[in-house]
């Protein structure tokens, strides 16, 4: 039997997080390392989890290092031959680790398996009868690199397939791969650090697969507050710069413009103008590790992006959002000029 090990970051959060390791523990695969990558919380989740849940290793980074980088610290440490990183506000069903160790053992092409992720049912305080609602099945990519869930909002269904996806929130993958592509980017402080991973994985030549087998809850709050904004766009377009062969970067810039002359828009409207242009000058500050990842990838590159981007959408949306605007406007404006360039890639 391969070992997973689990890891959990948290930050300040010891309720929902002892939820998420209550769900771990009675997971029934047996052979399963549980870490959570504190990120210097200070509401007494290090002494619950050392009094609670002694089984558990907690590894102590001090401050608040992001997401990708907790989960870095703790993948040199883990014993795995899979690794499964969440976030502390999920739980977990009692057969969803085995489920996802299945599909990656059912497939050497198949590099991440991820989950189906539901709206908590406490949260939506639906009857035992009642459907839960979709929090993503998969994750959706516009060619500019803006994500959103896939299906999120929709409510479940028996009859849900496995698909093939360009990204995944939260997976499963081997070691194997971790040593090929490496762990999260560490640049990327919290925002499209998954998106990025997941991008690496498929340029090594692997398909993503979520599974409607494999199923955890979220407590899903939307924040959209500037920082959020602030932080997952200058990712966006690092990403885009980091990961994108550079005929692809010349094809999609003109809605490239489009899409950040809206992006001004919004940061002008809601109050965070400012961070948009600050993000401009420290992605021109970063040029050079940009060009050094690049060439990191190349290395390992197995794939060109007419692959990559067979998964891509013309249209766009904005989890949490809903602008006429966009839907009628930019969305079938990006989506023709998709159509257009596509085949050129």
């Amino acid at each position: 039997m391969k070992k997973v090990s689990a890891i959990v970051v948290n930050w300040n959060d010891k309720d929902v997080l002892s939820g998420c390791l209550q769900s771990l523990l009675k997971q029934e695969y047996e052979d399963l390392e549980i870490w959570v990558s504190d990120n210097g919380s200070e509401d007494g989740s290090q002494a619950m989890l050392k009094e609670f849940y002694p089984s558990v290793r907690l590894l102590e980074n001090g401050k608040n290092l992001g997401f990708g980088s907790a989960v870095n610290r703790a993948l040199k440490k883990a014993q795995g031959d899979y690794f499964l990183f969440l976030n502390n506000d999920l739980e977990l069903e009692p057969d969803c680790v085995g489920q996802l160790v299945g599909l990656l053992a059912s497939d050497k092409d198949i590099g991440a398996a991820i989950p189906k992720i539901l709206y908590h049912r406490d949260a939506q305080e639906l009857s035992p009868n009642d459907s839960a609602m979709i929090n993503s099945f998969g994750v959706v990519v516009n060619y500019t690199g803006v994500s959103y869930p896939n299906l999120v909002g929709q409510q479940d269904k028996d009859d849900l397939l496995m698909t093939e996806t360009a990204c995944g929130g939260i997976f499963m993958f081997s070691r194997e791969v971790y040593e090929q592509v490496g762990g999260f980017d560490e640049d990327l402080f919290l925002y499209h650090e998954d998106h990025d991973l997941s991008w690496r994985i498929r340029l090594g030549g692997w398909k993503l697969m979520v599974t409607p087998k494999s199923v955890c809850s979220h407590h899903y709050y939307f924040n959209k507050g500037v920082q959020k904004f602030y932080r997952s766009e200058k990712n966006r377009l690092h990403i885009l710069l980091k990961n994108m062969e550079c005929k692809t970067l010349v094809l999609i810039f003109p809605a490239l413009i489009v899409v950040e002359l809206a992006q001004i828009v919004h940061a002008l409207m809601h109050g965070w103008l400012g961070l948009k242009v600050k993000s401009y000058f420290e992605i021109l500050g970063q040029f050079a590790q940009i060009a050094r990842k690049r060439r990191k990838i190349k290395s390992f590159r197995k794939v060109s992006d007419k692959e990559i981007t067979r998964l891509y959408r013309g249209t766009i949306a904005v989890s949490g959002m809903k602008n006429p605007l966009m839907e009628y406007i930019l969305s079938p404006l990006l989506s023709a000029y998709w159509k257009l360039i596509r085949g050129w890639i």
